[in-house]
Formats: C-alpha cells, structure tokens, sequence
C-alpha cells in the first residue's frame, strides 16, 4: 500500500509542474500581445451641454476642454443615423464654449450624442444630452388670448371683439387679426398686451377675419405663432317674423318639451300641451284643466325625461310627474314632497341637466337636480354675473339668448354644466318683443299686445327686425 501511494504522490507532482508551465506560457502571450499594442488615448469629451428650443429646431450649446487636439465635434442623433460636424477652433488655451443650431427637428424630445474627434483619428468618449424642438402642437398648447365678445354692427359697419386679459408670465408679445374690409383692403391688426378690445371697421356682414397670437418663451430662441383661428361676422337677415294665433297672452308662461312640445301654463293653472309639426305650425294636443294651481305654484317648467320642476309660493322646489291626468309628486327617498327650500329667485331658465336661477343682480347659478327628487353637486354654483338681457330664452339647450336696453339680440353658447361662453351680438330691433320662447328651431317672440310671432331660427345670423310696429 505504501508503495501505491508514493506512486500517486509522484503522479500528481508531474501533473502539477505540467500545468504551472501552461499558465506561464498563456501569461506570457498575454502581456506580449498587450506589449506590442499601442497605448489607446482619448479626447477630451464634450460637457456642460445646454438646450435651447426653437421652432421645428434648436440652438445647442456645450463647453471643449484645454486639450489641444482637438479639431472638430460631431453630434450625431436619430439613432446616429443623422450628423452635423462643427470646426472647433481653439481662442484661448482654456475651457471654450461653443454651439451650433440644428435645424429640421422633429417637435418632441431627441436624444443626441456628442464627440469630438481629430483629423489624427483620434476621438473622445461620447457625451449624450437631450435637446427638445417647438412645433404646431406646443404653440397650440400654449395659454393664448381668447375672444371674450363679438358686437358685430350692421348699421355701422364695424366688428367688435373683446379678449381675455393677458397674465404675467403667459409669453405674449401680441395678437393679431386678419381680414378684408368692405372695400377690399386687406387689413392686419396689431392687438398689444394691454389692449382688451378693438372696433374693426368697414367690416362686412358675413365676413371672415382670422385671429392667432404670438409668444416668445424666454428659454426659447424662436417667436412662436399659433394657428389662425378662423371667425365668421353674421349674416344679416331682415325678418320681422310671422305671425301665429297661439296662446293666451302676456298673463301665460311657455316652455318646450324636447323640441316638439309647447307647453303654456296660462292664468288658471291649466296647462295647455302644443304639438309642432315638421313645417312649424303648432296645434293643441292635450289640455289638462288647473292642473298647476297658481296659488300653490309661482314657478313651473319641463325638467327631464317626464319630470317637471315646480316652485311652490312658499319658495319650495319639488318635482312631478304627469299621470293619468294628474300632477304627482316625485318624492324624495326619505318620503318628502320637496327637496329645496329658499328658492324666491325672480326667474328660472330650465336646461338639460341642471337649471338656472336669476338673482336681481343678473347672477346665475346653477341647479342640478337627478330625476329621483336629490339634488347633484356642486349646487348653487354662481357661473355668470351681471346678466341684463330682458327677455331672454335657452334657445335649443345651447344658446342663451336674450335682449339688451337698446333693443338688440345677445347669444351665449353654454357648457354641459351652464358655464356661458362669449357672447355675440346677432340683431337689432327685438325690443318689439316682451317674451322669447324657443322651441326646437323655432324661436318665438310675443309683442305688448300678446301676439306670437315666429323665426325659423339659427344664433349664426344677425336678425335685423326692420319694422317694430
């Protein structure tokens, strides 16, 4: 036994100094290879790189270090797919800045890569920064002037627009209009910071004027203009409207149904149901005798699906239901008749959704009731001030019109949540007219003898009633 094991002893030694010669061996073609390399050196690399956006471009700037072999920079970008070679030249033996603009950019964000290189072939280690460009989108998003009003004159000839207030750190430098007057003139319009309104003259009826503003961003290099917005004067109509026999005078209150009912709540309490043909013309369809007593009721109107919303004497708000000839109460899910008290405003206007009350003042707020007598949230919400126009009607759910002083018509577009829009001037001479009515696309008015009179309706003309007798 002892004989074996020197035998492995001696085996293993062998086997030992065999692999000690291998490892020395591949050592040394190691460090031979790298002996007879070249030393590799680098440039020194670009840094500090700064952005500045533009339009569809951007200004680039970056700092060069003192090494002096330096001869260019490439910047690469687009996966290195596009490259643009700046000359470097040296100015001074230390730290020197340099840019470049590129132009051509996609607007977003780019990703770009830097390197500086020699006609020696030497080159630096890459420096990677990114450089963001301007397009449509951004100057589309950006916080432009807006047109607040539009009084278009058609005796006068003029067009004037008001605009929302510019703000401290919004960018604007101006705005501007565009348009062709009455006489073929090519007008531009230059609208400063400060100036909320202008009067366009010789402006002619139905005529275009387009509307952008300018900006010049103080991290940017480029003036940035958004889009025209293109804006339409009204066409004049001169209507005087046609009379109808309807109704029972000044003493009634009318309101629509979904654009195919006319409902008069007359003196009595009798509600009177007015079906509206596809030509226009009204008849009586249904008659529901004292139905909405004026001693118990001030205020009285269509609402929502079959719901209508009444306002008690006592100031009280519930809702009801017309069955089988007789007006339910919609109850609350505690039980309850009503659901809203204190509610002595002067008028209210019913929308889709949610309903108007008018303050003295001209104030409306908003009411957004469900169809199962509760009430939405927010509630009571002031949404406009100083609302003078007397008569006034929703025309179509879309539009609040009404009538000023002086006699002319006023338009403002509303949100799904009441907010009213800008309003428009789009006719003169409605003073004839003590009630507005809408219903679907008929707009009617009804003169101080009680007498209907009916306009095939749209808010996009100027109606001029050219004969107030």
């Amino acid at each position: 036994m002892k004989k074996y094991n020197n035998i492995l002893k001696g085996l293993f030694g062998i086997l030992a100094i065999l692999l000690l010669a291998v490892s020395c061996d591949d050592m040394n073609d190691i460090q031979s290879k790298f002996a007879n390399m070249d030393e590799q050196t680098y440039l020194g690399k670009v840094d500090s790189v700064k952005a500045y956006p533009g339009f569809g471009r951007a200004k680039i700037t970056w700092y060069i270090g003192s090494d002096p072999k330096i001869e260019k920079t490439i910047i690469y970008w687009n996966m290195r797919n596009d490259s643009i070679v700046k000359d470097f030249t040296r100015h001074t033996p230390g730290i020197q800045k340099d840019s470049i603009i590129v132009e051509n950019l996609p607007e977003g964000s780019t990703m770009f890569e830097f390197r500086n290189v020699n006609n020696r072939g030497e080159t630096s280690l890459y420096t990677a920064a990114s450089v963001t460009a301007w397009g449509e989108s951004f100057a589309h998003g950006l916080m432009a002037r807006n047109i607040t009003s539009r009084e278009f004159d058609y005796a006068d000839t003029n067009f004037k627009l008001g605009f929302s207030a510019t703000s401290t750190g919004d960018s604007v430098v101006y705005s501007e209009v565009k348009y062709t007057d009455l006489n073929g003139l090519q007008k531009n319009v230059r609208i400063e910071r400060e100036t909320n309104e202008i009067l366009l003259s010789d402006f002619p009826d139905g005529g275009e004027l387009q509307f952008r503003t300018v900006f010049f961003l103080p991290q940017g290099i480029d003036t940035v203009y958004n889009a025209f917005q293109a804006i339409n004067a009204p066409v004049v109509i001169f209507e005087n409207g046609e009379k109808v026999t309807l109704g029972n005078g000044l003493q009634s209150k009318y309101f629509e149904r979904d654009g195919v009912s006319l409902y008069e709540w007359n003196s009595a309490g009798d509600l009177i149901v007015y079906g509206v043909s596809q030509e226009g013309t009204f008849s009586q369809s249904e008659l529901f005798p004292a139905l909405v007593p004026r001693t118990s009721f001030r205020d009285f109107f269509f609402y929502d699906d079959d719901k209508f919303i009444g306002v008690s004497t006592g100031n009280a708000v519930s809702m009801h239901q017309i069955i089988e000839g007789t007006l339910q109460y919609v109850k609350t899910p505690a039980g309850a008749n009503t659901f809203g008290a204190g509610f002595g405003h002067p008028a209210y206007i019913p929308a889709k959704g949610f309903f108007y009350s008018i303050e003295g003042a001209g104030i409306l707020k908003t009411w957004v009731a469900y169809n199962n007598a509760t009430w939405g949230s927010p509630n009571g919400s002031t949404v406009f001030s100083g609302y003078n126009n007397q008569p006034f009607a929703l025309f179509k759910y879309k539009v609040l019109i009404g009538v000023d002083a002086d006699g002319y018509l006023w338009a403002q577009p509303i949100s799904p949540t009441g907010i009213l829009g800008a309003k428009s001037k789009i006719g003169s001479g409605w003073n004839k007219f003590v009630k507005l009515v809408a219903v679907g696309d008929i707009l009617l008015g009804m003169d101080e003898n009680g007498d209907f009179w009916k306009f095939d309706f749209d808010s996009d003309h100027y109606w001029v009633i050219n004969d107030p007798a």
